[in-house]
Parts: C-alpha cells; sequence; structure tokens
C-alpha cells in the first residue's frame, strides 16, 4: 500500500476519533487525549515519508482529499483544545473560590479599611 494512501487512511482514522464529544469522565478523557496524541504521531511519521515528487495521479487526486479531510481535522482539533481550555479555566476558578471559602481573610479585603482623615 502507498505512504499516501496510509496517510490518507489514519488521517480518517483521527478524524472518526476526533469527531466523537470529548468524553465527561476524567480517566476516559485522558485516554482520548493520549489516542489522540499517539495518532497524531504516527501520522507525523507518515507525513516525513511522503515523497512529492514520485507521486502517482491516483495519489495526487487522493492527496487532494487529504488536505480537504485535513483542514477539517484541524478545526475539529482546534476545538477540542478550546474546549479543554475552557475546562482547565473552570477548574482554576472553581480552585480560587474554594481557596477563598476556606480561608476567607487570607489576601486583602476590600471591607473593613479605614483612613484616617488627620493624617497623622
Amino acid at each position: 500500500m502507498s505512504v499516501v494512501k496510509d496517510l490518507y487512511l489514519k488521517t480518517d482514522a483521527l478524524f472518526q476519533l476526533a469527531s466523537q464529544p470529548l468524553p465527561k469522565d476524567h480517566d476516559e478523557r485522558d485516554r482520548f487525549i493520549a489516542k489522540v496524541d499517539e495518532m497524531l504521531a504516527e501520522r507525523d511519521e507518515l507525513i516525513a515519508n511522503v515523497n512529492s515528487k514520485q507521486l502517482t495521479e491516483v495519489e495526487k487526486r487522493l492527496g487532494q482529499e487529504l488536505l480537504k479531510l485535513n483542514a477539517n481535522l484541524q478545526q475539529r482539533l482546534a476545538q477540542i483544545q478550546a474546549e479543554i481550555r475552557a475546562n482547565l479555566t473552570d477548574i482554576k476558578q472553581k480552585r480560587e473560590t474554594s481557596r477563598k471559602y476556606e480561608n476567607p481573610f487570607d489576601g486583602p479585603t476590600s471591607d473593613g479599611v479605614f483612613f484616617d482623615k488627620r493624617g497623622v
């Protein structure tokens, strides 16, 4: 099988995996991210093996389809990345709120500040 066909099949499998919704369970999410990362690494190796000078016409047409699929894949991976980034922001905010709830007197407060008018 040609390298371009292998690359197309690997990209299609990765797109099918990325098209699934991001799992809610933390362990499943970690496995999902690890699988996507592993498939990206395998795909990267295949891309390095493609020699564009020795492609047949069929491989060139498959390459054009591959470019379209790659654009959709990149868009979906960007959505996944944005979703993970939003989740991390939520976790940081919850952690900060929890810390403030547990120790409300830690850090500066806006109430109870006394200003001396006399300037002594």
